[in-house]
């Protein structure tokens, strides 16, 4: 193991003598096999014992607890009533937490434990106080003090129930397995096999799948088309009143979303829905906006048009505002006409700074579960699926597996899925997007 450290290349050992490394290796194996150690050996007491005192702190808390919560978590429990499924895998999760957190701490004690050699052994070397080197400590890690807090917070609120969900997912938990008067069990993929092959279920989640994906594109891209073409009208300079365009065009975003969408579901009602009394008017007879497949459908992109255009047309705007007048004016020079300056230099300019926004938006929109809970509430029913409408999109369905059916098992591999899916598609987007590199528009 000595010779594996030795080898092992830092930042700062450059230049450093094969004896310094061999020793500095002897030293951090020494603090592989007791934290701080090798710091004790070099004199450094008090980094030393300050490791010393986590690890005995880190071994005490798994002899009394961390080991039985670990053995909880692989079993989930034993006896009904007694055992409960849930609490052990919380419990499991915060010990398997803490477990790495203090194998990252062991790591940084064996490859501080080096550097701290090749430090101190270098002929340019200072020796420090106590005070001194205490001091130098605080002023290097004083980002690291300040992040922590945050870290262990995000650990406690976000990293443990998500682990915890995507556990879930793993097992029988379902209203036939109701912890403690039953006992989970881990199932493995069986879950996952259930949405994606199973009849009934794998039908209902690539339907779901299809319309969910209709809808993100649709919902996405019509409103920032609508307000891209709002933004360039509202920077033509032969338009007057401009102020009071803008204002109307705000509203729909300064408005609440959640009232918005129940007076648009009102407003979409048959029988007495103010657009059915317009339609009506015209000699249109009732239209079933919300009873219907794709007249749902069509109604739900409306609506979505209406709540979503009011931001990308006010970003839109002062882009366009900022976009160097010369370069225009030399288009038009070169007999360039509106339309093409618009698609090769105002589209182009605009999109580079965009991307990245409206690329959250379609996840964003992927996950829409206000529009359609409001407005159809994910029907009309479909007697084809697995509890679940017309208008349901994953996140939808979700909801209603989890809360109205209480297959937890399926909604969190449905929720690791959607994860997934959303996941690859931002990261992939991102990478791709002109904005995010360092270069310029050619």
């Amino acid at each position: 193991m000595t010779k594996l450290l030795s080898r092992i290349r830092f930042d700062n050992d450059d230049g450093v003598s094969p004896e310094r490394k061999k020793k500095g290796a002897l030293m951090a194996l020494a603090s592989a096999l007791v934290a701080g150690l090798g710091y004790v050996l070099q004199k450094s007491f008090v980094r030393g014992f300050c490791y010393m005192a986590v690890e005995i702190a880190f071994i005490l808390l798994f002899v009394f607890w961390g080991g039985e919560a670990i053995d909880g978590f692989a079993t989930l429990g034993i006896v009904p009533m007694q055992d409960h499924s849930l609490i052990m895998m919380v419990y499991g999760i915060l010990a398997l937490i803490i477990l790495g957190a203090f194998v990252c701490f062991w790591v940084a004690n064996i490859v501080g434990t080096y550097r701290y050699h090749i430090r101190i052994t270098d002929e340019r070397y200072e020796p420090k106080t106590g005070r001194e080197a205490f001091s130098e400590w605080l002023h290097d890690k004083t980002a690291l003090l300040f992040l922590s807090p945050g870290l262990i917070a995000v650990a406690a609120g976000i990293l443990l129930p998500l682990v915890f969900s995507i556990c879930i997912a793993f097992t029988d938990y379902d209203a036939s397995h109701q912890p403690p008067a039953h006992v989970l069990n881990w199932v493995g993929m069986q879950n996952f096999k259930d949405l994606l092959v199973l009849g009934q279920y794998s039908k209902t989640f690539f339907g779901i799948l299809g319309w969910t994906l209709i809808w993100t594109v649709c919902s996405s891209v019509c409103p920032y088309a609508l307000g891209i073409l709002l933004a360039v009208l509202l920077n033509n300079p032969k338009l007057r009143g401009r102020k009071i365009y803008k204002l109307i065009y705000i509203l729909p975003w300064a408005i609440p979303a959640y009232i918005s969408l129940l007076v648009l579901q009102s407003m979409f009602d048959t029988g007495y829905g103010l657009i059915n009394q317009i339609l009506g008017l015209f000699g249109i007879s009732n239209v079933p906006w919300l009873t219907q497949k794709w007249s749902a459908r069509f109604a739900l992109i409306l609506v979505s048009v209406w709540t979503g255009f009011s931001f990308p047309m006010m970003l839109s705007e002062n882009i366009i505002k900022n976009i160097d007048k010369e370069i225009i004016e030399a288009a038009r020079l070169d007999g360039a006409s509106s339309s093409r300056i618009f698609f090769s230099i105002t589209l182009p300019l605009l999109m580079f700074s965009i991307s990245p926004i409206f690329i959250m938006n379609l996840a964003g929109a992927f996950n829409n579960f206000n529009t359609i809970y409001l407005i159809t509430g994910g029907g009309p029913l479909n007697i084809n699926y697995q509890g679940a409408g017309d208008t349901d999109i994953l996140i939808t369905w979700l909801f209603k597996m989890t809360i109205t059916n209480n297959k937890y098992n399926y909604g969190a591999a449905l929720s690791l899925i959607l994860f997934i899916l959303i996941a690859i598609f931002s990261i992939f987007n991102l990478r791709k997007t002109r904005a995010f590199k360092e270069d310029t528009l050619s």
